[in-house]
């Protein structure tokens, strides 16, 4: 008999969590459940339109922007690439909380209103946080920081940059795994992995969260952890905006007292050797301590040639480190800007570039970290940047970082995340080519560089039995399937997950920008 109980009851839970959403779901029903008085849904027409109308009459002039107003204008510039600023959303809402956003997903799902999200707006990738003639909701009024009173956690929403989060942590000698650049959003870093200072030391951003605030497709509001929906946990960490808008994080808070060292330098190339030799050593070394970290990047300047600049840091206050001592000993640095800082300025000096244009693009991929290997993806580079040198504005960088051991071991954290990362495979390098210019004319002419670049690197690494299939999403190109790339297993895991709490596809339709499920966002390059 006890048996049989224990049976029923297993069914029952199977039961509910098969049909999440019921195959009847009505969003007027869910709009009324909100408190949206009846006289204020609209009937059936299916315009954004008249979703913007909707949320206007729902939440009043202030918290929705439509093209005429000042502050609609002011919004749409404020986005860091100038793909996304040449968007032009039917409306701006400005959600207050999670509820308010509840109703923004019903309205656009009753009006069949596309859809995006910002959080920082700072993609490369067109459509990643804006979008044509359609709804964007921006996060900006959702930016609380709380510290737990065990300061054990941090919960934060998603309408921040990380250098206002760290601020607002240092005060109590704390922080959380994040991002490296201060303008940078906390949402988009870390619903796509999330690389830190500290990630050797304590894993990617999303390999730290501990629990998701989430608003699914039939706006319900959910807690997602390792213990309510496990697999949809999994699912988000890596995962994109597949599954829904994330209204709160609750991390790992990372005791932090006092300063760190770090910095960059720049070197011209008769030194490019050694630090590539200095680059694979560091990378091999992340187990004996991992409180280094470095991206090594190449560039090049007129009447100079190649040139390389290190972003070199340690989470204590000290140069002298011994895992340091090959950078530290490589001589002639044209400029030497590394010294002890806070981690909120390293991160604001990280994020400033010379002056370039605003058009931007990222491409990214992985291989087996080798001397060897890198070498080739560096030369690679280098021989075809001569190409596009001649663009107006143009700022051109390959960077190489790495995906050390203890980062890839800490993937399998809490039940493992969905990138795909096997530790048996690592460590990797992390390949980026990014560059910003001016001009729409070049688009089609830098995309297929970076793309060249990236398919003889990736032939080279293939040949060697280097390569990796693993592509980091918040590097990636707009012409690249990240999914893909986490394999094959892991994507129809995902595929399975959607269809279970959004079998409408809501986040694959409606919100149709960034890495989706079934492909890369645009074809092309």
């Amino acid at each position: 008999m006890r048996g049989l109980f224990l049976f029923a009851a297993l069914s029952v839970n199977v039961l509910s969590e098969a049909t999440f959403e019921p195959s009847h779901f009505n969003a007027t029903a869910a709009l009324l459940q909100n408190g949206v008085h009846a006289s204020v849904i609209p009937k059936a027409q299916c315009s954004c339109s008249v979703a913007c109308e909707t949320l206007k009459r729902i939440f009043g002039d202030d918290q929705v922007e439509t093209q005429s107003e000042p502050a609609y204008k002011t919004f749409v510039a404020s986005y860091w690439s100038s793909q996304q600023k040449l968007m032009s959303p039917k409306c701006v809402f400005k959600p207050q909380k999670s509820l308010d956003v509840s109703t923004a997903i019903l309205v656009a799902r009753f009006t069949e209103c596309k859809f995006a999200a910002k959080s920082g707006g700072h993609s490369a990738v067109p459509g990643g946080s804006n979008i044509q003639d359609g709804i964007t909701i921006s996060f900006e009024r959702m930016n609380q920081t709380i510290l737990s009173a065990d300061k054990k956690s941090v919960s934060f929403q998603p309408g921040q940059t990380w250098v206002q989060v760290y601020d607002k942590l240092a005060k109590d000698n704390v922080t959380i795994i994040g991002g490296r650049v201060a303008d940078v959003g906390v949402g988009g870093l870390t619903m796509g992995g999330g690389i830190s200072f500290f990630s050797s030391m304590y894993g990617l951003a999303c390999d730290n969260v501990i629990s998701y605030e989430l608003v699914t497709a039939s706006g319900r509001i959910i807690n997602v952890s390792k213990t309510s929906y496990p697999d949809l946990y999994q699912s988000l960490r890596g995962g994109g905006n597949n599954y829904g808008l994330v209204t709160k994080f609750t991390v790992v808070a990372i005791p932090r007292v006092g300063n760190m060292w770090g910095g960059s330098r720049l070197y011209t190339g008769a030194h490019i050797p050694a630090l590539m030799k200095a680059y694979y050593n560091l990378g091999m070394s992340a187990t004996k301590d991992p409180k280094a970290h470095q991206i090594l990047s190449f560039s090049s300047l007129p009447e100079v040639g190649p040139v390389a600049v290190l972003q070199l840091d340690y989470a204590d206050p000290t140069s002298n480190a011994p895992v340091l001592s090959e950078y530290n000993a490589i001589p002639g640095a044209v400029t030497n800007a590394t010294g002890v800082n806070s981690l909120s300025n390293l991160t604001v000096a990280l994020g400033t570039i010379p002056n370039s244009g605003t058009r931007q693009l990222f491409r990214s991929w992985t291989a087996k970290l080798d001397l060897d290997m890198a070498t080739t993806i560096k030369d690679i580079y280098l021989e075809e940047l001569p190409s596009i040198l001649n663009t107006t504005d143009i700022l051109p960088a390959l960077a190489l970082q790495v995906l050390t051991e203890p980062i890839i071991e800490k993937t399998q954290m809490n039940g493992g995340n969905i990138l795909g990362l096997d530790p048996k495979n690592g460590p990797l390098i992390l390949a980026l080519i990014s560059i910003s210019w001016s001009n729409i004319a070049d688009d089609e002419k830098l995309h297929q560089f970076s793309a060249r670049v990236e398919k003889r690197a990736v032939a080279a690494a293939k040949a060697k039995g280097k390569h990796n299939d693993y592509i980091y999403m918040n590097y990636a190109s707009q012409y690249q399937d990240v999914v893909a790339g986490y394999g094959s297993a892991n994507k129809a895991r995902m595929i399975a997950i959607s269809h279970k709490y959004d079998p409408s596809g809501v986040f694959q339709k409606l919100q149709p920008g960034y890495f989706k499920l079934n492909g890369a966002p645009e074809r092309g390059a």
